[in-house]
């Protein structure tokens, strides 16, 4: 019988919001909403590549304990931007691909960055 990994290797999550030109305005609402959240740590808007993101974005914090209600905001709130949502285990591969969850379109990466 195969093992299963421990959810408690999951030390936080991080959200990446992306936009495009025509977006912008709407990832900026969305930023000041996610900053206003005292526990969140929010990232400044990148209008280029940063990481393994190819295209605009914003990343965000999020502590464990605060994923559910974070998640169901973001579900609900992120319109037409997509959101990469994903585990902080400590492999960043994993964690952007195979453990990740998206709303809206996904979006390509560039994972020779991440291996």
């Amino acid at each position: 019988m195969m093992g299963f990994r421990d959810q408690n290797e999951v030390r936080e999550f991080h959200a990446h919001t992306y936009f495009r030109p025509e977006t912008r305005g709407r990832a900026a609402d969305l930023h000041a909403a996610l900053s206003a959240w005292p526990r969140l740590k929010v990232y400044t808007m990148a209008d280029g590549t940063r990481g393994p993101h190819g295209a605009p974005m914003f990343g965000a914090d999020i502590p464990r304990a605060d994923l559910p209600e974070v998640l169901a905001f973001l579900m609900l709130n992120h319109g037409p931007l997509s959101v990469l949502i994903h585990p902080v285990t400590g492999n960043e591969l994993l964690d952007h691909t195979h453990h990740a969850l998206w709303l809206g379109e996904r979006q390509p990466l560039d994972l020779a960055v991440l291996a």
